[in-house]
């Protein structure tokens, strides 16, 4: 039995090594030489795959600085993140997604924008710390749904059964399965829905078409460092609702 034992650890380990990447094994305490989780019981009862997907999800974090210079893979990590986003939940099949991927000079125009809008509202001097910051990020992608609907349909976001109402919420799921592609290629990212993003000149600078809209800017990169988990407000079984 114990040599089962071993033989599983063993296998186990060269999973993890193989598949999960060292940035990741680091954030979940995973040695590679230990049969240990990272609550330092054995893990001799779940197969890796279980224990691989849970951390996955819980560890993603908001992240807000990066290191400056994105992988050298990089092409095949967004390849594999919008692959992996739009297999998300999509009500009639719609596909509505689309992935603005932002290259150095429209990341330009898009900071130099937001920076007018913030001067504009608190002054010069914010926007331009604004700007400053916003030219340290990285890597970005603009998440937008694209509604074929009409005008009468776009107009139901209040109605639940409305197809723009199910086309948002699809966009939504998949920029969560981008995300945690991105955490599980060892990159962070951060979610940004601010004013720019709605703005008619952002949407001129990225060539949206009638009917397109914003669902969010997606930052991505190396953290800088990992942010701690946020202390959830609510237990598990306080969210329960239980009904006979």
């Amino acid at each position: 039995m114990t040599t089962v034992i071993q033989y599983f650890n063993e296998s186990f380990r060269a999973v993890v090594n193989a598949f999960v990447p060292t940035p990741l094994r680091t954030l979940l305490k995973i040695e590679s030489g230990s049969d240990k989780s990272s609550f330092g019981t054995t893990t001799t009862k779940k197969t890796s795959n279980e224990v691989d997907f849970d951390s996955v999800l819980q560890t993603r974090r908001t992240v807000n600085r990066f290191e400056p210079k994105l992988p050298d893979d990089i092409e095949d990590i967004i390849k594999t993140a919008i692959k992996s986003a739009i297999y998300a939940p999509n009500h009639r099949r719609t596909e509505p997604w689309k992935f603005h991927l932002l290259g150095p000079q429209t990341i330009q125009q898009v900071c130099k924008l937001n920076a007018k809008i913030v001067s504009e509202k608190n002054g010069k001097k914010a926007g331009q710390r604004k700007l400053e910051r916003w030219l340290q990020m990285p890597g970005w992608i603009v998440v937008t749904c694209k509604t074929d609907h009409g005008e009468k349909d776009a107009e139901l976001m209040d109605v639940a059964s409305s197809l723009s109402r199910e086309d948002y919420a699809a966009c939504c799921c998949a920029v969560q399965n981008l995300c945690l592609s991105f955490h599980n290629a060892g990159l962070g990212t951060k979610w940004g829905t601010g004013s720019v993003n709605f703005n008619s000149d952002f949407h001129e600078i990225l060539g949206m078409e009638d009917g397109e809209y914003c669902v969010g800017t997606i930052w991505f990169g190396t953290p800088r460092n990992i942010p701690d988990a946020p202390i959830k407000k609510k237990s598990v079984e306080f969210v329960i609702i239980r009904h006979d």
